[in-house]
């Protein structure tokens, strides 16, 4: 099957409901399936007795209006009344009337103030359009609008239909050092304006931790190696987890969620001298490398790092896709809503276990003849489970480890 047959028959499912829910991966145009089905609801309703055929596009970001024209002017849309509007302003339509809403990226669909604007939103044709659509999120929207018709597509099934073509993935399995002391931990307490700084080694921390009394008002820095500082943040998760499900406190779920973030961002940016390597061994393809943190973005990208916090990431974006520059590096800014021209290879430094932004950012390097994916991971880490539940859906046999990164040759 090719992706145009696969829009060709999806195109009926307008026909059959006025609701219809789009659930297919990144990379088998579903920005194209919403304006055919746009242009069919507007052949179908327009005429001179009533008001232009009308539509609301809500989208992640404002970003994401810019794509949303390129479309527009790309495929044709059979009318100019169009909003576009993000979901972080949907409460302005409160009370507000639609021939057609389609809803990008829906699984934003998902929070409780959303879900009440929703009711007050009506429209008299809808369409999803997400790579993947939580079972919570669904029961949410039919809810309020009704039952969907819906077209689902895994990358998986893209790939064993040949719609998407067959990827090569590379693992690259790290192992944190457990022998030099590089890494800082920080540990304060007492009066903030009356701390003073003591250093101690990771096995000495305890000497100050247990006497309290003794040290009241403390900035401690503990030297420590990646593993004792991994087993530390792991500790520090595990605590304040089984807080949480004691107190139900949110407080204390914010703290336990914090550390989960630190944990994280710590893998990832542990990462960042084995990425330079494989880089360096890539740097002929036009590939997009996905960061763990803007630091990391702006130290192995440079002028080439889009991220919320750079002013011209649109134009840098729109440089990679004329093609002025070969390569980009993200944090988290293109796991949706922008499509990016002849990706050769992606590489992601940090997985986080969540199936959505892994398709999404796998899907990105989906879109090239020969596509090659490399994927970071930490061995005996959180990333290990992380890896075992996003790869789920790839076949094993497009799958093969880079144990020595160094003389790895593309």
């Amino acid at each position: 099957m090719t992706k145009e047959e696969l829009q060709i028959q999806s195109l009926p499912l307008i026909k059959l409901s006025n609701r219809v829910a789009l659930q297919w991966c990144t990379g088998l145009g579903k920005s194209k399936m919403a304006i055919d089905m746009a242009n069919y609801l507007a052949d179908k309703e327009f005429n001179g007795d009533k008001e232009p055929f009308n539509v609301l596009l809500v989208v992640a970001e404002t970003a994401h209006k810019s794509n949303w024209k390129i479309e527009f002017d790309r495929w044709g849309l059979k009318t100019n009344n169009i909003v576009m509007e993000c979901y972080a302003s949907l409460k302005k339509y409160r009370n507000s009337y639609w021939d057609l809403v389609i809803f990008d990226e829906a699984h934003h669909l998902g929070s409780d103030l959303r879900m009440d604007v929703l009711t007050e939103l009506h429209a008299q044709n809808m369409i999803l359009l997400s790579a993947t659509l939580s079972d919570q999120v669904m029961q949410a929207v039919t809810g309020v609008f009704g039952e969907f018709v819906t077209s689902k597509v895994t990358l998986k099934e893209a790939i064993e239909w040949r719609i998407l073509p067959a990827p090569k993935v590379y693992l690259i399995p790290l192992t944190l050092d457990n022998t030099y002391p590089n890494c800082t931990i920080i540990e304060e307490w007492g009066k903030k304006e009356k701390r003073v700084t003591y250093k101690c080694k990771f096995p000495e921390r305890w000497g100050y931790l247990k006497n309290k009394n003794k040290y009241p008002n403390v900035t401690l820095e503990i030297s420590c190696t990646q593993q004792q500082k991994y087993d530390y943040l792991s500790d520090q998760f595990e605590y304040w987890r089984s807080q949480f499900f004691r107190t139900r406190q949110e407080f204390i779920k914010n703290k336990w969620l914090q550390v989960g973030s630190q944990r994280k961002r710590f893998l990832g940016e542990s990462k960042t001298d084995a990425v330079r390597l494989l880089l360096h061994k890539i740097q002929n393809k036009r590939f997009i490398c996905f960061c763990t943190s803007i630091e990391q973005a702006e130290l192995l990208g440079g002028k080439n790092a889009i991220h919320s916090k750079k002013d011209n990431s649109l134009d840098i974006i729109d440089d990679f896709n004329t093609k002025k520059i070969d390569n980009l590096f993200t944090v988290g800014m293109l796991q949706e809503g922008q499509n990016l021209t002849d990706i050769e290879a992606g590489v992601i430094v940090q997985l986080d276990g969540q199936e959505r932004a892994f398709v999404q950012k796998f899907g990105r390097s989906l879109r090239a003849t020969d596509p090659i994916q490399f994927i970071f991971y930490y061995k005996d880490t959180r990333d290990t489970e992380y890896l075992e539940n996003v790869l789920e859906g790839i076949d094993l046999e497009y799958i093969s480890d880079i144990d020595n990164l160094i003389d790895f040759e593309i």
